[in-house]
């Protein structure tokens, strides 16, 4: 009697689990663990990132960038890697369990291990990437050194070229539509601001104008004036590019190109070849103030006001 109960007792059936679920448990094969979940999946997200990264950079502002990347590499260290890591563990444990066969297992294992103290590693050298990262997310943001307002239909910018800078002055400008001229009197500040201030101020066709002085990242707004003034007693400032965050060891072809497509679009703004070929020759902690006389004749600008 009890023997035919042992015949007809049910086997235990295995719960059933998605894709993700059966990897985390290792019920994967090894194979497919370790080439498919493993490697194939950090190669397709390494190369998404890294064309992300690329496109990206130029369009979003450093602090939406900041934040992107800080999301992405949190999802990818405390979610996507221990996921692969555990998983692949387990399957190893599995394999040996099912075939009672340790060489691959092992080898697995201590690739694991040896990527594990890697990937540390790479974080640690990587630590001022980082910071970085963390300013530009949650401290940018918070400095606004600049005031913005309209006198009559002429929008007046006073200060350095923060973040959100150019959405006020975006928001301003749809709010009177019959501003024609921005004063910018401004020692700089980020590009992807001044960047975004030039668009505004090609698409409103408005002119520029300072009578405090325009240097380093101010003067890409202000040569995209329709027309170009500058009080006789004001300046305007030049010097190569240099990163917010010095610590940070970057190459300094993305700031060589950068000069080059802002020397190019100041050609095409009616600045003449030898003015671009000189604009960039103070270093980054220097400045080059050219002459009122030097501005009219490079064709940077068109009109003195006096006193």
């Amino acid at each position: 009697m009890s023997n035919e109960v042992d015949e007809h007792q049910p086997e235990e059936v295995k719960p059933h689990r998605g894709y993700f679920s059966s990897h985390w448990h290792g019920d994967h094969s090894l194979a497919k663990s370790f080439w498919i979940n493993n490697w194939l999946l950090s190669i397709v997200i390494a190369g998404v990132l890294v064309y992300w990264l690329f496109v990206s950079v130029d369009t979003l502002s450093p602090v939406n960038f900041s934040r992107t990347v800080l999301l992405i590499l949190f999802i990818s260290y405390f979610v996507i890697y221990p996921w692969q890591i555990i998983g692949l563990w387990r399957s190893s444990n599995r394999y040996i369990q099912e075939k009672n066969k340790t060489f691959w297992p092992r080898i697995v294992k201590f690739t694991v291990i040896i990527g594990l103290f890697g990937s540390i590693a790479g974080e640690i050298k990587d630590i001022e990437w980082h910071k970085a990262l963390v300013h530009d997310a949650f401290v940018l943001s918070k400095q606004h050194n600049y005031d913005v307002s309209i006198d009559d239909n002429i929008m007046i910018l006073n200060g350095d070229l923060d973040y959100g800078i150019s959405d006020q002055v975006e928001k301003l400008v749809n709010q009177n539509p019959d501003v024609i001229a921005i004063v910018l009197n401004s020692d700089g500040g980020l590009l992807y601001e001044a960047s975004q201030l030039s668009k505004i101020i090609l698409l409103n066709s408005l002119n520029t104008y300072t009578n405090d002085g325009c240097s380093s990242a101010c003067t890409i707004a202000y040569i995209s004036g329709s027309e170009r003034f500058i009080h006789e007693k004001s300046y305007l400032g030049f010097h190569k590019y240099s990163y917010i965050h010095p610590k940070l060891k970057l190459s300094d072809l993305d700031l060589f190109e950068d000069q080059n497509k802002d020397a190019a679009f100041f050609r095409k703004r009616g600045a003449s070849k030898e003015f671009t070929n000189k604009m960039y020759q103070a270093e980054s902690e220097d400045m080059w103030y050219p002459s009122i006389s030097e501005l009219q004749n490079y064709g940077v600008v068109h009109k003195v006001i006096e006193d």
